[in-house]
C-alpha cells in the first residue's frame, strides 16, 4: 500500500496539487468526510483499487508442494526443516482448489512431515483427508501404510483393518511399477510387526491440558469482567484510567476479559486456527480463500457464520498490498460491528448515541449502566487521538481505508449488493461512507489500544494475535508496571504485580519498559505512538537500564532488612532454572513464593532493584506456562 500511495504523492506533486489537497484535507472535521474526499481524490488522479484476490489456483499449490519436497525431501531433516515444509505444504493445501488431486497430493506430503514430528493423530487425519478426495490410486497403499504405522505406535486396535487396505490397495498398483517391490517390503515387516505385538486397546492419546482460568472473589459493578478492588476514573490530565478501590495486594486477579475481537496475526496462518487461534499443525483451508486455516470444520462453519464470509474475499484481496495487521483488525471490527448491530441503520443509531453521550467516565457504557467487553461501543468509544495526528498520517489511514471499502463495496453483499466500481459513486453512497469511517476509527484506534495476544515458545514470549479489550484498553502506561497481563485461549487476565494502594493508578507497559530502554528513546517512542509525555517515577528520576541495577545488598542499609530478603530469596535460583526449562505446570507454590519475594522486596529495598526485576520476569514466565503455549514438535529418530 505504501509503494500506491507514493505514486499517488507523486502524481499531485507533478499536477502542482500536493500543499492545496493537503490543506483541503487538513480543514475536514469528521471521519466520512475524509473517506468522500479520499474517494472523489483517487476518482480525479485514476489510482482505483485492482485485485486478483489471490484465488485457488492448482498451479501454484503444485509450485508450494514442489517447494515443499525441495525442503523435506532432499533437506537434512532437523525440526527447523521439518517445520518450513510443513509450512509450504499447508500454503500448497490453501491454494488447492476443492475438491482436487493437488489439494490430496498436499494432504498427503504434509502427513509425511508429521509423521516425522510424532503427530501420529495429526498425521492420520491428514491422511483420511487425502484418501477422501482424488488422491492417485497408485499412490495409496503408502498412505494406507503410513496410516498403519501411526495406528501401531499409537496402539490402535483398527491397525489390521488399515494394513488390509493397503494390501488391497498393493494388488491394485502395475506390476510394472517400480515402488511395488519396496511397498512389499514395508507391507511385510508391519504384518510380521502386528502378529507378534500385542495391541494396547487402552492407550490413550495425549491432549493438551487448559487450566481453568482464575476465578474472581467479587465483581465490579460497573465492569462485569473485573474485580470491584479498581473503579474507573476521570480527569484530563490522565483521561480514562483505572484507579484502586482498596488495598490490592501482589497476584490479586484484577480482570479477566474476553477480547471482543481476537485476530491472527499474519505470520502465524500456516500453523495456528484463524478461529480459535490455537496451534494446529494440520489446518484445513477454507474451501474459498487461499488466506484462512482451521482446525477444525467446526472452527471454520464458526467463522464463516461470525465474519469470515465478508472477509473471505477482502483479506486476500488487500493483502495483495502488503497491508499491515491494523488493516485486518480494522476490517474485523467493522464486520463484527454490523454482525452486532442487525443493520447499517441500527449500526448507525448505535453510534450516535456514543456521540452524543456527554459523560467522558462512562462513553461506551451500555444502558443498564456497565461497560461490557462483548459490545461494539465499548471500542468505539476507545481514545483515537485524531486531534494529535498529523496530515500525513491521518491521510495514509484514509488512503489505506478506501481501498479496503472499494474492495467490501464491490466485491461482497455488505450493503445488500455488489456495487458498480465507481469511486464517484461510492464517495456519494452514504452507507459506502459511513463503514468507511468506522474503519478510519479504527485504524485510529487500534495502535493506541490493541494488546497482543500472545504465547510461550521455548524462551521466547512472542504474538499469536491481536486483541480489541475495551476494557483493558484503560489502563494507562508506566515504565514499571504494576500489573502484568497474560493470555489464555479465550480471555487475558490481569494480575497485580506489586502492592498498590487505595486510589493509586493501576499501570501496564506498552513495550516500552525502564529496565531495556532509555528514558530518551522510551519518551520518544510513546510520544510517537500514543502521543503523550510520561511522567511516571521511573521517569521521574530517570532509573538506570537493567544491566546497571543495583543489588538489595547495597541499596539496603538495615542488617535485619537484608536477613529478610535473603531469607525470602532462599530459593529463588532453583525457581528460575525451573521456569527456564519449563518445569512450573502444578507447582502452585512457586508463585506464592514469588509473590513473598516481591511483597518482602517492596517492603525492604528501594527502587530499582536488580533482585525485584528478576523475580518480576520469573513470574511472568511462570504465569505465562499457565496459559498459551506453542510447543514445537521434536523430530523422531
Amino acid at each position: 500500500m505504501d509503494k500506491i500511495q507514493n505514486m499517488f504523492n507523486a502524481r499531485l506533486i507533478a499536477a502542482g496539487k500536493h500543499i492545496e489537497v493537503s490543506n483541503q484535507f487538513k480543514k475536514l472535521k469528521t471521519d466520512q468526510e475524509r473517506i468522500v474526499f479520499t474517494l472523489n481524490l483517487m476518482q480525479q488522479y485514476d489510482i482505483v483499487p485492482s485485485a486478483t484476490g489471490m484465488p485457488k489456483n492448482a498451479k501454484e499449490s503444485e509450485k508450494l508442494r514442489e517447494e515443499g519436497n525441495k525442503v523435506f525431501v532432499t533437506g537434512i531433516l532437523n525440526n527447523t526443516i521439518c517445520i518450513d515444509a510443513l509450512k509450504l505444504y499447508t500454503k500448497s493445501i490453501a491454494f488447492a482448489p476443492y475438491p482436487s488431486e493437488q489439494l490430496a497430493r498436499s494432504y498427503a506430503n504434509r502427513s509425511a512431515v508429521l509423521f516425522k514430528l510424532g503427530l501420529y493423530s495429526e498425521c492420520i487425519q491428514d491422511i483420511d483427508r487425502a484418501l477422501a478426495l482424488n488422491y492417485p490410486d497408485n499412490l495409496r497403499v503408502k498412505l494406507y501404510l503410513r496410516k498403519t504405522e501411526c495406528l501401531m505406535i499409537m496402539g490402535n486396535h483398527s491397525v489390521e483393518d488399515t494394513l488390509k487396505e493397503a494390501q488391497h490397495w498393493l494388488e491394485k498398483m502395475s506390476i510394472n511399477d517400480t515402488s511395488r517391490e519396496r511397498f512389499t517390503a514395508k507391507l511385510d515387516v508391519l504384518h510380521n510387526k502386528i502378529t507378534q505385538t500385542k495391541v494396547n486397546k487402552n492407550t490413550k492419546v495425549k491432549t493438551e491440558e487448559t487450566p481453568a482460568l482464575p476465578i474472581i472473589k467479587s465483581y465490579n459493578n460497573e465492569v462485569p469482567c473485573a474485580s470491584d478492588a479498581v473503579a474507573i476514573k476521570y480527569n484530563e490530565r490522565y483521561g480514562r484510567h483505572i484507579v484502586a478501590t482498596r488495598k490490592i495486594h501482589p497476584g490479586e486477579i484484577i480482570a479477566v476479559e474476553k477480547p471482543y475481537a481476537l485476530i491472527l496475526v499474519q505470520e502465524n496462518m500456516q500453523t495456528h486456527c484463524s478461529n480459535c487461534l490455537r496451534v494446529c499443525w494440520a489446518n484445513i483451508p477454507c474451501n474459498y480463500c487461499t488466506y484462512a486455516m482451521y482446525c477444525s470444520e467446526e472452527c471454520r462453519n464458526i467463522e464463516w457464520e461470525k465474519c469470515h464470509n465478508i472477509e473471505c474475499v477482502i483479506f486476500p484481496a488487500v493483502l495483495e498490498y502488503s497491508i499491515y495487521n491494523l488493516d485486518l483488525c480494522s476490517i474485523r471490527l467493522a464486520v463484527l460491528a454490523l454482525r452486532e448491530a442487525g443493520g447499517i441503520e441500527k449500526l448507525k443509531t448505535m453510534v450516535k448515541e456514543v456521540d452524543e453521550h456527554d459523560d467522558p467516565r462512562t462513553k461506551g457504557f451500555s444502558q443498564d449502566g456497565k461497560l461490557h467487553s462483548n459490545r461494539y461501543i465499548g471500542v468505539y468509544s476507545l481514545v483515537t487521538n485524531t486531534e494529535k495526528r498529523s496530515v500525513s498520517d491521518l491521510f495514509k489511514r484514509s488512503f489505506d481505508t478506501s481501498f479496503i471499502v472499494y474492495f467490501l463495496a464491490t466485491r461482497t453483499v455488505i450493503f445488500g449488493a455488489k456495487l458498480p466500481e465507481d469511486l464517484s459513486g461510492l464517495a456519494k453512497n452514504n452507507d459506502v461512507t459511513f463503514i468507511g469511517s468506522l474503519i478510519l476509527r479504527h485504524q485510529q484506534i487500534i495502535p493506541s489500544n490493541m494488546h497482543s495476544f500472545g504465547e510461550t515458545q521455548g524462551l521466547e514470549h512472542l504474538e499469536r494475535g491481536i486483541a480489541a479489550m475495551p476494557f483493558f484498553s484503560l489502563i494507562n502506561h508506566g515504565c514499571d508496571p504494576n500489573i502484568l497481563r497474560h493470555s489464555r485461549p479465550e480471555h487475558i487476565v490481569i494480575y497485580a504485580m506489586y502492592p498498590i494502594e487505595k486510589g493509586e493508578q493501576l499501570l501496564d507497559n506498552y513495550g516500552k519498559h525502564y529496565a531495556v530502554m532509555s528514558k530518551a528513546q522510551r519518551q520518544q517512542k510513546l510520544f510517537k505512538q500514543y502521543y503523550f509525555i510520561c511522567d511516571c517515577i521511573p521517569c521521574q528520576e530517570d532509573w538506570p537500564l537493567y544491566v546497571e541495577l543495583q543489588s538489595y545488598q547495597t541499596l539496603v542499609k538495615k542488617p535485619e532488612d537484608k536477613a529478610k530478603i535473603k531469607k525470602a530469596l532462599k530459593k529463588f535460583n532453583m525457581y528460575v532454572d525451573l521456569a527456564t526449562i519449563g518445569n512450573v505446570p502444578n507447582r502452585p507454590y512457586i508463585i506464592k513464593d514469588l509473590l513473598k519475594m516481591i511483597q518482602v522486596l517492596h517492603d525492604c529495598a528501594p527502587m530499582p532493584c536488580e533482585e525485584m526485576s528478576n523475580v518480576i520476569e520469573t513470574l511472568k514466565r511462570v504465569y505465562d506456562f499457565n496459559g498459551n503455549i506453542c510447543e514445537i514438535p521434536q523430530i523422531q529418530k
